[in-house]
């Protein structure tokens, strides 16, 4: 068996909404048969911070809420679409 590792653009706070290269980012993700988080846990001067300030429980949360909101909004959009296929179904 092989495994492919993809690098993926980071995610942002809002990524959700499409800040960032958020939907770039999601898009890439539902690609995936399983994701792997690196998370950084180190300071370096010479490597940004999105935030400023290095704080990996602070980032685990933002990408597993931006996941659990890109999840949520499918699910609603595939709701709104059964709900529209069920009232047709209904005047047929």
């Amino acid at each position: 068996a092989t495994m492919e590792f993809v690098d993926v653009a980071g995610l942002v706070k809002g990524a959700s909404g499409g800040e960032g290269l958020g939907n770039k980012f999601l898009a890439n993700i539902r690609e995936c048969d399983a994701i792997v988080h690196v998370v950084r846990c180190f300071d370096d001067e010479n490597v940004i911070h999105v935030d400023g300030t290095v704080d990996p429980l602070r980032d685990i949360e933002v990408i597993s809420l931006e996941l659990a909101l890109s999840d949520l909004e499918q699910v609603e959009k595939r709701l709104g679409k059964v709900r529209k296929d069920k009232k047709a179904d209904k005047n047929e």
